[in-house]
């Protein structure tokens, strides 16, 4: 990856990484929780997808990339899995991420890491890796994709924004103008083709329909069925 365009992304969650974990919070004012259900739904979706598909969990190992504030990683571990570790760069990210495995009082089955997965020497292996609202942010995608497969017993979940002729541009031109770097969208031709060439097997690929664009990526690692 560019590393410059790695050290905007970087910045920009430290920055925004309160923001960012509020759009999940239940617990704040009734006005955030309906707007972010009404036009954030997509997110809400890609939340409820990515646990139908990842099944029972329990006694399972979890890898979560770019675990942001740790809402995916808590859940995982309070679901049943019994050894949850996240990945982030960003430091304060990865406080809110402490504080919420604390709170789910599932502490002790969550490790969170501050790292660059692309570069970490870490080669454990998990039965099931996730990556959420990370691929926005890859102008590389297969490398990072192959590495998540590579670590991955079994299942391969992670996220794609999708074309679209208002929302693209209007994204676009506000990370453009915030200084939060480039975001990356794609086609379901498009994430087909990268999950083919990162070696994912029993490819699925799940349109978030609440949006109309995006997608929800679904296969085998490398180690799957061994």
């Amino acid at each position: 990856m560019n590393p410059s365009h790695d050290e905007t992304v970087r910045r920009r969650f430290e920055r925004d990484a309160e923001s960012f974990d509020a759009i999940y919070r239940v617990e704040r004012s009734w006005f955030s929780r309906r707007f972010n259900r009404i036009f954030r739904k997509a997110i809400f979706e890609r939340y409820e997808i990515t646990f139908a598909e990842a099944g029972d969990v329990t006694d399972r190992t979890v890898l979560d990339v770019g675990c942001g504030s740790g809402v995916y990683s808590a859940d995982f571990a309070r679901r049943g899995a019994r050894r949850v570790v996240g990945v982030d760069f960003s430091a304060n990210m990865l406080a809110l991420a402490a504080q919420e495995a604390a709170a789910q009082e599932v502490a002790d089955r969550c490790e969170f890491r501050r790292e660059d997965f692309m570069t970490s020497a870490s080669a454990e292996s998990f039965d099931i890796s996730v990556a959420m609202g990370v691929f926005d942010y890859l102008p590389e995608p297969v490398p990072f994709l192959r590495k998540m497969a590579l670590q991955t017993n079994a299942k391969v979940i992670a996220s794609f924004p999708g074309h679209s002729v208002v929302r693209e541009r209007l994204r676009t031109l506000r990370y453009r103008l915030s200084g939060k770097g480039r975001v990356f969208f794609y086609r379901q031709a498009d994430v087909a083709r990268i999950a083919a060439e990162a070696g994912l097997r029993e490819v699925r690929i799940i349109p978030i329909l609440s949006s109309g664009t995006g997608y929800i990526l679904v296969g085998e690692g490398w180690h799957g069925g061994q």
